[in-house]
This record gives C-alpha cells, sequence and structure tokens, in this order.
C-alpha cells in the first residue's frame, strides 16, 4: 500500500465521516437537543470511521513504510481535528482518533519523532489536551530519545 494511496484513502474516510455527521446534524429532532432520545454522538457512524481509520493505518503500518512516510500520515492524522472543529461530535472524535498512533509512534526516527513532537506540542497546548493527546506527547517524546 503506498503513501498516496494510503493519504488519499484518509481523506476520503474524512469526507465521507464529516458529510454523515453534518447530514446528522441537519437531521437532528427537537427532542435530541434535550437528551431524551439518542443524539448525535450515538450514532455508530463514529465508531465505523475510527474502525475504518484504524484498520488503514494497521494496513500502511504492516507495509513496514519508512519513517518518513509514517510521519506524513501521523502529520495528516494530528491535523485533523484542528482543521476541522465543526460539527463537534466529529471534532471529539478527531481527536479520539490520534490514539490510533500508539502503534505507529514507535516505528518513527528520533529525527521525525522530535520534530512531530515540536509541532503537536505547539497546535496542541498543555491546558489544552485530552488525555489521549497527553498520551501521545509521552509516547513521541520516548521515541524521540
Amino acid at each position: 500500500m503506498s503513501l498516496d494511496f494510503t493519504l488519499a484513502r484518509m481523506d476520503r474516510l474524512l469526507n465521507d465521516y464529516l458529510s454523515d455527521c453534518e447530514k446528522q446534524e441537519r437531521n437532528r429532532r427537537p427532542t435530541e437537543l434535550f437528551g431524551l432520545k439518542f443524539g448525535p454522538s450515538d450514532d455508530p457512524l463514529h465508531e465505523r470511521f475510527a474502525q475504518d481509520l484504524g484498520g488503514l493505518l494497521s494496513d500502511f503500518a504492516a507495509e513496514k513504510p519508512d519513517s518518513a512516510a509514517l510521519c506524513t500520515v501521523l502529520e495528516k492524522l494530528f491535523g485533523f481535528a484542528k482543521r476541522y472543529t465543526e460539527p463537534k461530535t466529529a471534532h471529539w472524535m478527531l481527536i479520539a482518533v490520534q490514539g490510533l498512533s500508539r502503534a505507529l509512534i514507535p516505528l518513527l526516527s528520533r529525527e521525525h519523532a522530535g520534530a512531530l513532537l515540536k509541532d503537536y506540542e505547539a497546535a496542541w497546548p498543555r491546558r489544552a489536551r485530552m488525555p489521549v493527546q497527553d498520551e501521545i506527547v509521552k509516547l513521541l517524546k520516548k521515541a524521540a530519545q
């Protein structure tokens, strides 16, 4: 599986996911606003997106890509949540799927891990991070040593 294929597939998965989330938000019933019925965050589309993206990343890692290719894929993955803040249900999932990087980070070279760490910490200041993001910072620091 080539880098170009992986990046294109990531874009396709993301665009389909965001489109589904926006459609879901538009079709929301008034009672869902008050928590009286399952709302957009309960829809299985979020889990399906995470599974599809996780499968793609696993397949990519199985091909033993070089560190530069891994770095490019991780930059794209980490950038999703910064670029797409609406709808909120999608934004939170885009942060959560950053955890899919756990298996890829140890495969990075020290140089690539250090560069990703620097960019990641600048994009996600400590006070604004979720626990999964703190874990990513720790893994990047370990890989950069």
